[in-house]
């Protein structure tokens, strides 16, 4: 992509590679935009960024947290970011599941173990394609990432495949990590004075 030629962003943003990449198991394709960071020390990790939703665009997170541009709400135009994570890391934000943004295809994920699955063929194509086999893998994102991600991470080191799955740490903040109901419940304990004995 060229990273000059990004609309209404008045500099050049880098090197970038975006598009639809199949997940394996039917016509579906997941939208992706990754960064090759400018890091040195960032040559053997991939950071891999959700938003959750569920069927939350991962674009939030592009344009309005970590991306290299940031595009707020009320603002005429995108303005650079100081603090992108491609600054860091190997940055690809990815879309999913199928339904999702930019994504193509029929949902026919209905389970957490369905959408890992079809996360690991798009994970295991975008891999092959840009040769970024045996770098080690981060997961990281919000909200209903908070029940992707685990589930994500788990099916990937159940493959114990260190050439397309070498997941090395997660991170989920503001994570959705239960139901409505039961978080509901956990807000409302309240926090009891623990004493302790000189």
């Amino acid at each position: 992509m060229n990273g000059s030629a990004i609309p209404e962003v008045s500099w050049d943003i880098g090197e970038s590679y975006a598009g639809l990449m199949p997940i394996g198991t039917s016509n579906s394709s997941l939208y992706f935009w990754f960064f090759p960071s400018p890091n040195q020390n960032a040559t053997d990790e991939i950071t891999i960024w959700l938003n959750g939703g569920p069927g939350c665009s991962s674009l939030e997170g592009f344009l309005q947290e970590n991306g290299p541009f940031l595009w707020q709400y009320g603002t005429f135009k995108p303005v650079p970011n100081s603090w992108s994570w491609t600054k860091l890391t190997n940055m690809v934000w990815v879309e999913q599941p199928v339904g999702t943004g930019f994504t193509r295809g029929t949902p026919t994920a209905h389970s957490q173990e369905e959408a890992a699955a079809q996360f690991l063929g798009f994970l295991k194509n975008f891999i092959d394609t840009f040769g970024l086999q045996n770098k080690k893998i981060f997961l990281a994102g919000e909200s209903y990432a908070g029940k992707y991600i685990p589930y994500f991470a788990d099916a990937m080191l159940k493959k114990n495949d260190t050439a397309y799955n070498n997941v090395n740490g997660i991170m989920i903040y503001d994570p959705s990590i239960a139901s409505d109901a039961l978080l509901e419940q956990g807000m409302q304990i309240q926090h009891v004075p623990l004493l302790l004995d000189n």
